[in-house]
């Protein structure tokens, strides 16, 4: 069964295929394509629906958690996040987005807490990593009141749009193994 996570403000469960329309809303705005390295633009119904589609088959293979955000005032979704599992070594690496009509409201970093705790306590990963680009330093900021640790910078790390991208890289340790 897929997990659900609660926060006091969030419900953090499987995302639907009912979801997708609010998905494709969200993500309509630039700054997600600009900030990230997945998200593409523009941000359609194929995207969503592949994204809905990869959090089943990341959970039944066991690769990765991706859990919608949602309001738990009324169910909808408004962000998505999620664990990229590497089983040989233990670890996961965190990504996250969250509509733009609920930053810098402390959403994001309640979202990412639940999911690294869930990463700590329920499957018993030793590191969780991320990055962003070094010009998202509200990325950032989510990733340390978090409670993760800037490690260094990732110099010319991917390169998008003809552009090498600088990632500044985050990591949190569970010290419990």
């Amino acid at each position: 069964m897929y997990p659900t996570l609660t926060t006091d403000r969030l419900v953090l469960n499987q995302p639907l295929l009912s979801d997708a329309d609010d998905i494709v809303e969200a993500l309509q705005n630039e700054i997600y394509y600009q900030n990230t390295i997945n998200i593409p633009k523009p941000y359609t119904k194929e995207s969503a629906v592949f994204w809905i589609n990869l959090a089943s088959e990341n959970f039944k293979n066991e690769d990765g958690f991706i859990f919608a955000i949602r309001a738990s005032v009324n169910g909808k979704i408004i962000g998505g996040v999620g664990l990229g599992i590497d089983k040989k070594f233990n670890k996961a690496e965190l990504g996250y987005w969250l509509h733009q009509n609920y930053w810098n409201r402390g959403f994001a970093t309640e979202a990412v807490k639940s999911v690294i705790k869930f990463g700590f306590e329920e499957i018993k990963l030793k590191r969780i990593f991320a990055t962003h680009f070094d010009v998202n330093i509200a990325s950032g900021k989510v990733m340390k009141n978090a409670g993760m640790k800037e490690e260094g910078i990732l110099k010319c790390h991917t390169k998008k749009d003809g552009q090498y991208q600088d990632h500044v890289l985050y990591a949190i340790i569970n010290e419990n193994l």
